[in-house]
């Protein structure tokens, strides 16, 4: 249970640094980084083997198939992924305009209160448009990450891909010379030159190795991040609905005491759900509707 006295005001904060860490890809690993890849590259299906195929060397390829395994792992579908930042941006940026919204209104209804009433009413309303707006920022982060990770896996697959070009490149170099010398050592040189081949294979296999294990350390980073946010949501629901209810327990013992009239206000419910695989399942609901009485006796406008 989240405490009456915690601030949705400090966790709307939190997820505010916490969205500034994710955007800022502050969770990326030493050697990741750098320009923005296209996420294009999410969707390529090229075979850089088949260079060593072309060059008329296809049992090789067999040999140093391995290379290629990762690329398939990184393979993904660009669209669905652009799509999917894009529609959690754009919810992100409604639940705050809802938050504006409410925390405009909430001081407008108010104008012409006075007293201890007022204030806790004004107050909770504060406190219920920054859990709102907690909401949208939630949101905003995990569109942020859902595309810094796309950028970044299409970054590595980039980088995977010109590790096997390279190493490609330098077994048909070696092979080519082995298959000139074919005549004069019949055939000792392409017997050869084989294991040469596996060797550059398995060189280049551990520098993509060191890729993929540093991609693997971004994406737990990132992770943690996510959590967090989360976590944060459900505080934020947790604080929201104390609000809610403290709210109509003032506003009955107020009227029951006094005897008097008050006026329906506005309140916020909120509620986040998050598939802990998958940052594509959080999803937001917030709904706005009538509330509990406000008690009024401390307003000091004409009645």
């Amino acid at each position: 249970m989240i405490p009456a006295t915690t601030s949705t005001g400090q966790l709307l904060a939190d997820l505010k640094s916490t969205t500034a860490a994710v955007q800022n890809k502050d969770w990326l690993s030493a050697g990741l980084g750098g320009a923005s890849t296209a996420l294009d590259l999410l969707g390529s299906t090229g075979n850089p083997l088949s260079a060593i195929t072309s060059a008329g060397f296809g049992a090789v390829t067999e040999l140093v198939s391995f290379l290629e395994e990762p690329l398939k792992q990184l393979t993904g579908d660009p669209s669905s992924v652009s799509s999917s930042a894009q529609s959690l941006q754009g919810a992100g940026q409604d639940v705050t305009s809802v938050a504006d919204s409410y925390r405009k209104s909430a001081g407008a209804e108010t104008t012409g209160w006075s007293g201890a009433a007022a204030s806790q009413y004004r107050d909770t309303g504060a406190r219920n448009a920054d859990g709102i707006a907690a909401i949208g920022q939630a949101s905003t982060a995990v569109s942020a990450a859902v595309s810094g990770a796309g950028e970044v896996v299409a970054q590595v697959s980039q980088a995977v891909t010109e590790l096997v070009n390279e190493a490609a490149g330098k077994i048909i170099t070696i092979m080519t010379q082995a298959l000139a010398a074919a005549s004069a050592t019949f055939g000792a040189s392409v017997a050869a030159a084989i294991p040469q081949a596996v060797e550059i294979a398995v060189e280049y296999g551990q520098k993509i190795a060191a890729k993929m294990g540093t991609l693997l350390n971004s994406s737990q980073a990132l992770l943690q991040l996510i959590q967090s946010v989360t976590q944060t949501v459900e505080a934020v629901q947790q604080v929201m609905t104390q609000l809610g209810g403290s709210s109509a327990q003032g506003a009955s013992t107020s009227g029951q005491d006094t005897g008097t009239t008050g006026t329906t206000g506005n309140s916020t419910s909120s509620s986040a759900l998050a598939d802990d695989d998958s940052p594509e399942g959080l999803t937001v609901t917030v709904t706005l509707g009538p509330t509990s009485k406000a008690s009024k006796v401390d307003h000091t406008a004409d009645a």
